[in-house]
């Protein structure tokens, strides 16, 4: 009874492993850029701009190299929850037009996929097993409609990135739901911020920093939250029909 005990003990403790290593890259990388002194913000395009012109010639004779290197980079930085995913978007646009949709939308999923299996496989039992009402009532209104509810959380431009990529598998979502709806989710988002970078690349290419303070107006989170107002609306419906049918 004991050694059934202690082989449960253990294989509750490895599942922790993924998240124990995404947590310690997160730290190992944030040291290695504090460092190198790299950071992201107004010395950010400074840098870029002295360098815009080399970096544009060089992928433009590698697209593809150029592609997949950025592509990693990424769906590193997304699966080890590092501040910065803006910045990246954004200079992902400025060099790579609007094929940078295709590699930022692709690859942040891959990323907050590896986040949501890690986060199932840690705290998913955990959660499931746990005896607390609030939890049991959250899970249960998620349950109804998980896509939606999923979906409309990406379309938030207020909710953490990283925080939604971990609630879904606290909750148990199955895999292929919350790829579709991360995909389908970081859309809209990712398509204005890569917009913004393409509009950039002709500062850029004058030797310019280009000013992101404006990207913070309510113009463009306006839509984005109306829209994940409209995303959320079947889950509601969904929940309420649920509900007086019980």
């Amino acid at each position: 009874m004991k050694q059934a005990t202690s082989k449960s003990s253990k294989k509750t403790w490895q599942r922790f492993i993924p998240l124990l290593v995404l947590a310690g890259g997160l730290v190992a990388i944030l040291y290695g850029l504090d460092a190198y002194g790299i950071s992201f913000d107004a010395q950010f395009w400074v840098r870029l701009a002295d360098n815009y012109q080399a970096i544009s010639d060089w992928i433009a004779g590698n697209v593809v190299l150029a592609s997949l290197g950025f592509f990693a980079l990424y769906t590193v930085a997304v699966a080890f929850s590092v501040p910065g995913a803006l910045f990246l978007t954004l200079t992902a646009g400025a060099l790579f037009g609007w094929l940078a949709g295709v590699i930022v939308i692709s690859a942040a999923t891959c990323g907050a996929t590896v986040v949501f299996l890690a986060a199932r496989g840690a705290l998913a039992d955990v959660l499931a097993r746990s005896s607390s009402a609030f939890i049991g009532k959250v899970k249960a209104g998620f349950d109804t409609s998980p896509f939606f509810w999923l979906l409309a959380l990406r379309l938030m431009p207020v909710a953490p990135f990283w925080a939604v990529n971990i609630i879904p598998g606290l909750l148990g979502m199955r895999l292929l739901p919350y790829a579709g709806a991360t995909a389908l989710g970081i859309i809209p988002g990712s398509m204005v911020y890569v917009y913004a970078g393409i509009g950039f690349a002709e500062i850029l290419a004058q030797g310019r920093a280009p000013d992101i303070s404006n990207l913070t107006d309510h113009r463009i989170f306006g839509p984005l939250l109306a829209l994940s107002l409209l995303a959320l609306l079947p889950a509601i419906v969904r929940t309420i029909q649920k509900g007086r049918k019980a």
